[in-house]
């Protein structure tokens, strides 16, 4: 190799297009370790990639740690049986129950947010038990043991979820009294006390009589009972009259 060919040789370096660089000509900003430009930018671009996986997931472990904060910081349970009702409250139906503390957990209620929730909106959609009980009357606990015994006796126990949605309120016992008032006088049902039409007509005189008896007006069954009479008398007259 000739003296000139060996000096081409030891001054040649590539550029990033391809051409060669003599090393005379070799830019400063060209780092020793790379052979091109070329060379330089894609390690460049592998670095910044690996730095920038780096800081998302640094980021992501961050939120997730600081998410995690936050849950326990509002006493967010696990899951949704961590969610109790507060003392002396009942569970809901089912359906109802999980549907409450789903929606505590999907939108991160703690558990005693979960308690106050029930207590001061929940509990404003049901019904006052003495208040109900209260618009009764003072014979309200009559009223409320006639109507159960009649439900005992005459309404299959598969009923009785729906029977006590329904007496939940002052309104759902007096729409049984109307239903058991109606039935005994039509003679479908019996009551407790007796009032279920007899094939003997009733009679004014003896109707008057029940009424003259201390238990009317003090006793609800009984009182419920000489009402009915006299409501059948009033369609036995009626029949009559039609004749």
């Amino acid at each position: 190799m000739s003296e000139e060919a060996a000096t081409e040789t030891e001054t040649e370096s590539a550029s990033a297009d391809g051409t060669m660089f003599e090393k005379s000509e070799r830019p400063d900003w060209l780092l020793d370790k790379f052979n091109s430009a070329e060379d330089q930018a894609k390690g460049y671009s592998e670095l910044y990639k690996s730095y920038s996986k780096k800081t998302d997931d640094l980021r992501k472990e961050i939120h997730a740690e600081a998410q995690n904060d936050y849950i326990q910081s509002l006493g967010i349970p696990d899951d949704i049986d961590g969610y109790e009702y507060p003392e002396g409250w009942d569970a809901p139906d089912e359906g109802v129950d999980q549907t409450l503390k789903q929606w505590a957990k999907d939108n991160n209620v703690g558990a005693d947010a979960f308690k106050s929730l029930i207590s001061d909106v929940y509990s404003k959609t049901q019904a006052n038990f003495e208040e109900e009980k209260g618009k009764l009357g003072e014979n309200a606990d009559s009223r409320i043991n006639a109507v159960n015994k009649w439900i005992t006796k005459n309404i299959d126990e598969n009923h009785y979820d729906t029977i006590r949605k329904v007496m939940s309120d002052a309104s759902g016992v007096e729409f049984f009294e109307t239903m058991i008032k109606n039935t005994a006088s039509a003679g479908f049902a019996p009551d407790d006390v007796g009032s279920t039409p007899t094939s003997q007509p009733l009679t004014r005189d003896s109707i008057r009589r029940e009424q003259a008896d201390p238990r009317f007006g003090d006793d609800m069954d009984y009182t419920n009972m000489v009402r009915q009479k006299w409501q059948q008398f009033a369609r036995q007259e009626e029949l009559k009259s039609k004749r």
